[in-house]
């Protein structure tokens, strides 16, 4: 039949037959996760991770009542128990800002990628509402505050400070600058502590005290939502040849925290 080849047909060798192109064995393409995770280590920046759980401050389980000024986790709901040292890489970051009458909130979302290690070999894990804290580096905010008579005349500020730029308050249209070191100091925490004789005026009638304006510089704080991947595996070749299950590097979405400290008024 035309199109068909005869049987015990046997097609000639001739000069232009190749070798094929594929070597007679494939070499193993596996990953080398340790290999990202020093890329991370040598060019990400550092993150203080302090991993999160809810509360156990809860007086009935099945209603989950829960003291909104809750000394153990200051009302946040969320206790921090342990923090550790990691390092990372920020892409795909967004800003995004909230508006409000005491201040302006930078809460821009962003991905950071992470090695499946610590620096010591403790594997590391992420979940949600994990806060990721960048110690070397800060950013400039500014808040509007009313001046409380406090125990110890300490007063804090929604993120705890590194340093004050500028801080004044304002009295018949007469603007009073305050001095770091001679009209307040910052404790070893982050708050603002005043000089005796030296804070802004309360009038104990009406019991209000002046509003005075700071401006300051944080570290910013992350607060993990998801996993971009519910777990990152594959296979790499050990030194013994042989294939082995191996975490890769992880992503998560995380979220500018805007109150890092809590939102509860100090007690007078």
């Amino acid at each position: 039949m035309a199109g068909m080849d005869k049987p015990g047909t046997v097609y000639p060798s001739v000069w232009t037959s190749t070798q094929s192109p594929m070597p007679p064995q494939i070499l193993d393409p596996s990953l080398k996760g340790i290999s990202f995770d020093q890329l991370l280590q040598q060019r990400g920046i550092r993150f203080m991770h302090r991993k999160a759980v809810p509360c156990m401050n809860v007086n009935d389980l099945d209603q989950n009542t829960h003291d909104p000024k809750c000394r153990v986790c200051d009302g946040s709901g969320i206790f921090y128990y342990r923090e550790k040292e990691i390092y990372g890489v920020f892409y795909s970051n967004s800003l995004e800002r909230m508006f409000e009458h005491h201040g302006v909130w930078e809460v821009g979302s962003a991905i950071v990628t992470l090695p499946v290690q610590y620096a010591d070999g403790e594997q590391a894990d992420f979940c949600t509402f994990d806060q990721l804290v960048i110690p070397d580096f800060t950013v400039r905010m500014w808040e509007l505050k009313e001046f409380v008579p406090t125990t110890g005349l300490i007063q804090q500020v929604r993120y705890p400070i590194e340093k004050i730029d500028y801080m004044a308050s304002a009295a018949n249209d007469v603007v009073k600058e305050y001095v770091p070191g001679v009209d307040f100091s910052i404790t070893t925490d982050g708050k603002i502590q005043w000089v005796q004789g030296k804070q802004p005026s309360y009038n104990n009638t009406v019991e209000r005290g002046d509003v005075y304006i700071v401006s300051y510089f944080a570290n910013p704080v992350y607060t993990v939502l998801q996993h971009m991947r519910e777990l990152r595996i594959s296979q790499e070749m050990n030194a013994a040849n042989e294939k082995v299950a191996k975490r890769l590097p992880q992503q998560v979405l995380v979220k500018r925290d805007f109150l890092r400290n809590s939102p509860e008024p100090e007690d007078k």
